[in-house]
């Protein structure tokens, strides 16, 4: 008889990454079977603490997934990646018609630009901190997450916006890499929601090499 599908609760900004985490884990444990819901970190973390029937909760933060095991909704949790923040403006060139790399870029930007709402998103609240420094004057509009942000950007309802490097590894244009020290550290937790044997495995599977090398490989820094 076939295990149940475990299922998985990711933040937006990881959801590819953990689709190839699964499917690396399949070629040595082909029994594994899975289902992903994706969504801002606050809207999942609300949905789990409402019954949500989730194996897994793979968060943009290291706050929710310790809230749920204090709450006695998780079982436990550990950091899987630390997440790279991005100020993306693909088609701004300067007065050399050159693409412009680094904080010169965020420094001159003056025309209306994205984030992900901080209340939902803990990229947004990193990319708030940058904000608040400025005296914003350009219309800032709010998405429900990074991959919302992105999508703007990529349809060109918005030249610009703070997305996460992992969403856009290969980056080209105009963009910044913000650095660490820039904006609170985004760290993302998985949390462990039930004690389902596969479950249990895919979590420490996170920890192996195979699952550190992919996790690199998709613009995340390891913990």
């Amino acid at each position: 008889m076939k295990a149940e599908p475990v299922t998985i609760a990711v933040a937006a900004n990881f959801k590819t990454t953990v689709e190839a985490l699964a499917k690396d884990y399949q070629l040595t444990n082909t029994q594994f079977t899975y289902r992903i819901s994706s969504a801002s970190t606050g809207i999942l973390y609300n949905q789990i603490k409402h019954g949500a029937p989730f194996d897994l909760f793979f968060s943009a933060d290291d706050l929710r997934p310790q809230q749920l095991v204090n709450e006695q909704h998780a079982i436990k949790q550990k950091p899987y990646a630390v997440g790279q923040l991005v100020f993306w403006a693909p088609q701004f060139t300067d007065q050399n018609g050159e693409f412009v790399k680094g904080e010169a870029l965020w420094n001159k930007w003056s025309e209306p630009f994205a984030y992900a709402n901080p209340e939902l998103a803990p990229y947004g609240a990193a990319a708030q901190q940058l904000v608040s420094e400025i005296n914003a004057s350009q219309k800032i509009i709010l998405a429900n997450n990074v991959s919302q942000v992105y999508q703007f950007i990529v349809t060109g309802n918005v030249k610009a916006g703070f997305v996460a490097r992992s969403i856009k590894t290969d980056l080209d244009g105009s963009f910044w890499i913000v650095p660490k020290n820039r904006h609170p550290a985004v760290t993302q937790n998985i949390a462990l929601l039930t004690n389902t044997s596969q479950a249990v495995d895919f979590y420490h599977y996170l920890s192996s090499s195979a699952a550190h090398s992919i996790i690199k490989e998709n613009g995340y820094l390891l913990p």
